[in-house]
């Protein structure tokens, strides 16, 4: 059994490695934005100093001053919703690195569009939460809407036979739909775009970790011993004790600067990331 073959780069970019074209031949940097994807959704790029980020597409505009949302669900009929809980296409024996599903979905599954998420699959009917495996899918074939025949494949080969009496559902990388929402319920927060992006279908980097500059809220960096900081559904950034109604309980990170004088913050330390 093969890997499926045209699978884009997943591997971490580390050391002050920066992100090429498929050939190779042309230096792209994180601050790189364009309409051609050479890495699978996800990809980590950690910088010298610490910053990381990760390969994303965009679902409308992202902002760099200001936290950008997941907006992926599953089966959301956009052609990249994944695969819902359903049973498997095809018996898969132990020892297999793909697995075949039906798309359930009604818009096409393009290839490799579910290259960086994750595949939850259910060999057994007894004890599930004790047997389920659990695969980051690194390649995928193309599938027609509502009833074509998608092939996973899998970082890592079963330790369990599958059969098509068996359930599994496949959720897209969260990286495949990013996007800034002025009114975020519901939605987790991904990072700060490295560049703005204007529109959809655009290739970009999301950072997840390390310094940098949010928009924020004037008790942030003023109040005393509030140092961590946490997403308000605009993007900007709150403290602990303003969890509510207009802020959520996802944290952010932390204040660099010093605040004794309570002069308020400007650097921020992004903690969204190892």
């Amino acid at each position: 059994m093969t890997v499926e073959m045209g699978a884009l780069p997943a591997t971490p970019l580390l050391l002050g490695a920066r992100p090429t074209d498929e050939s190779m031949s042309t230096e792209l940097s994180q601050y790189y934005a364009g309409t051609t994807q050479y890495h699978a959704f996800g990809r980590r790029l950690i910088t010298n100093d610490g910053k990381v980020f990760r390969h994303s597409l965009s679902s409308g505009l992202c902002y760099t001053g200001r936290g950008n949302v997941f907006s992926r669900a599953i089966d959301d009929a956009t052609g990249a919703g994944g695969i819902d809980y359903a049973v498997l296409a095809a018996d898969a024996p132990a020892g297999s690195n793909f697995v075949k599903m039906t798309n359930t979905g009604s818009s096409a599954i393009a290839k490799n569009a579910l290259a960086g998420g994750q595949i939850l699959m259910k060999p057994t009917e007894t004890y599930t939460d004790a047997h389920l495996m659990m695969r980051t899918v690194i390649a995928n074939s193309a599938a027609a809407a509502t009833s074509g025949v998608c092939t996973i494949h899998l970082d890592a080969p079963t330790e369990t036979a599958l059969t098509t009496s068996h359930y599994a559902f496949v959720m897209p990388s969260p990286y495949s739909d990013v996007s800034y929402d002025a009114s975020s319920v519901g939605k987790s927060f991904a990072g700060l775009a490295a560049t703005y992006i204007s529109a959809t279908g655009y290739y970009f980097w999301v950072q997840t970790w390390g310094a940098c500059w949010v928009a924020n809220q004037n008790a942030v960096g003023r109040t005393s011993l509030y140092r961590s900081v946490y997403w308000r559904e605009d993007g900007s950034l709150d403290i602990h004790s303003s969890i509510g109604t207009n802020v959520t309980d996802q944290r952010a990170g932390i204040i660099l600067d010093n605040n004794d004088s309570a002069n308020g913050s400007t650097v921020i330390r992004l903690e969204m990331d190892i």
